[in-house]
């Protein structure tokens, strides 16, 4: 399922339920998470003129919403340790390569090369286990929200309740600040201010 949530709630935290988006499963941890909008697909075509122009691009165009305290699950957890302990080893591989290269002869060219294909590995390991990146959020192209294309169903049905307490809130609170405005203040008391003294406005004798 997919929910997007306007950012404005994920920034103060109103609009985050206690259950993780990926497994729907109760908050054990929490943890600050910037999540970044997608590049635009016309974009990936620099990529045929450097990867120094496409990277400009997409920091110049990226949009940021940033959560103090997203939640995770036991399961993030796991995930997040699972994926950081096999990235990490996969990518010291990539010095050995290096070193096998120059020693073992026509060998050490198979071996550089296998080395670095698990190196590659290792690093969409590690960046897909950062805590960032498993919560599965993108932020919109102009940054007013952020979209969830693959939500858990639980994650969803929090998160509409979070937004409807939140929506019932800011409806009490703008009742309770029109119905203050225009109350007279007793008398000989002076009006608080930013509200109209008692018969401002009203015609004079």
């Amino acid at each position: 399922m997919s929910i997007a949530i306007p950012a404005s709630l994920v920034q103060n935290g109103t609009g985050i339920p206690d259950v993780c988006s990926r497994h729907g499963e109760a908050a054990s941890l929490r943890k600050p998470v910037k999540f970044w909008s997608k590049p635009p697909a016309w974009s990936y075509l620099l990529i045929f003129f450097g990867a120094l122009p496409f990277l400009i691009v997409t920091l110049v165009l990226r949009k940021e919403v940033q959560a103090q305290a997203w939640p995770f699950c036991e399961q993030c957890v796991k995930l997040h340790k699972t994926r950081l302990a096999i990235g990490i080893p996969l990518i010291a591989l990539l010095p050995i390569g290096f070193g096998l290269a120059g020693s073992a002869g026509d060998a050490g060219a198979l071996l550089f090369l296998l080395c670095l294909v698990l190196s590659i590995v290792g690093f969409v390991l590690l960046s897909r286990g950062t805590y960032r990146v498993l919560p599965w959020g993108f932020a919109s192209r102009d940054g007013s929200a952020v979209d969830f294309p693959k939500a858990h169903p639980t994650f969803v049905a929090a998160a509409q309740a979070a937004y409807a307490q939140a929506a019932q809130q800011y409806a009490a609170w703008q009742a309770s600040q029109q119905a203050g405005y225009g109350q007279p203040a007793p008398y000989g008391q002076q009006a608080p201010y930013g509200q109209p003294p008692a018969g401002y406005g009203s015609p004079q004798a």
